[in-house]
């Protein structure tokens, strides 16, 4: 009798100890699980706080150039099948005007996703590719007291129409020198400033994290970089 009671007994308690085990492994596979749902969780909860930036200011240039036109006038003759140019000396028009252009640079974050984000194969370091930056002409002013204009007796002053045409053709040439001006530099740099705290706040070190944009730009990629929309002069 004894016996059968003990035998019942260590029964019991490896039953008990079967159970123990298999609660133990089913915690271990809920907890790898819930971590790497926990990560994707981490990489939706990132996307939708950078979202939230939406259009982010990040540069602001304030450039000043003078545009010089010379209106010079010449006399074409032809002589024995050949023509020539000759410079009057009469009615040439020359005129500089200074101008004060305000660009702005910014990154639209409305469309980022999680195909923007990288992580090193241990989670520990994470790799930004920020949307392409726009930049816009938000203001071209004139400096009409500063311009400086010679026009010849035979000929007539610049009216308002020619210096806004050549104000114009300031302004574009200065949107050519958008990728060496450095405001996309600034900009990324800008933007690394608002966003690095951000991800740090979500476990990784800030020497951990990298922002970049996705190339370097060339004067080619103007025509998707400026946002011509919203430009007071078009490029």
């Amino acid at each position: 009798m004894k016996r059968k009671i003990l035998f019942h007994n260590l029964m019991v308690v490896a039953t008990v100890l079967v159970a123990t085990a298999c609660t133990s492994t089913a915690v271990r596979e809920d907890t790898t699980g819930s971590t790497s749902e926990s990560a994707v969780a981490d990489s939706v909860d990132l996307v939708m706080a950078v979202a939230r930036t939406a259009k982010l200011h990040t540069a602001e240039y304030h450039v000043h150039k003078i545009v010089t036109h010379s209106d010079v006038k010449f006399l074409r003759t032809t002589l024995l099948g050949h023509t020539l140019d000759t410079r009057l000396s009469l009615g040439d028009r020359k005129i500089a005007i200074p101008i004060d252009v305000t660009l702005k640079a910014y990154i639209d974050f409305s469309g980022f996703n999680e195909s923007q984000i990288e992580r090193s194969p241990d989670g520990q370091k994470i790799h930004i590719t920020l949307p392409d930056p726009k930049v816009v002409v938000t203001s071209s002013r004139i400096d009409y007291q500063s311009t400086k204009q010679y026009t010849d007796i035979l000929r007539s002053d610049f009216t308002d129409e020619e210096m806004t045409y050549f104000t114009a053709q300031g302004v574009r040439s200065i949107l050519k020198m958008v990728p060496k001006l450095g405001i996309l530099a600034t900009a990324r740099q800008s933007a690394a400033r608002t966003l690095i705290p951000l991800i740090a706040s979500m476990g990784y070190s800030e020497s951990d994290i990298v922002i970049t944009f996705r190339k370097e730009f060339t004067e080619s990629d103007l025509p998707q970089l400026i946002d011509n929309e919203r430009s007071v002069v078009k490029f």
